[in-house]
């Protein structure tokens, strides 16, 4: 699959999960992701706006495996944002009970975890 399909399809499966609240907000770094929205006056709910109108064309790099070994394919995400862009990294994976998914990362580019 290339990179645009990947992207695509990865896309559509997270709005589904935004849809049904199975995204879930557990950044891996929750003092820098935290920290942002703070001085950025951003609530978890403008984060999974955020997300949901991310686009192919938003799409940097992924799918690739968890740093911790666990299931699912992570993706990451730059999208503009005021004078800079965003950081954004997601990841979805698929148990008994369907897909599930969460934002590992919403913080400037350039603060990589």
């Amino acid at each position: 699959m290339n990179n645009s399909l990947a992207a695509s399809v990865f896309i559509m499966r997270l709005k589904k999960l935004i849809d049904k609240n199975k995204l879930y907000f557990k950044p891996r770094n929750r003092q820098k992701t935290m920290q942002f929205l703070f001085d950025e006056g951003l609530s978890v709910k403008d984060v999974m706006d955020y997300v949901k109108n991310l686009t192919p064309k938003d799409f940097y790099c992924g799918p690739t495996e968890d740093d911790n070994g666990s299931a699912g394919d992570v993706m990451v995400f730059f999208k503009p944002y005021k004078d800079t862009k965003l950081y954004i990294k997601l990841k979805i994976w698929c148990d008994a009970a369907g897909d599930a998914g969460v934002v590992m990362s919403f913080h400037k580019e350039g603060q990589y975890d």
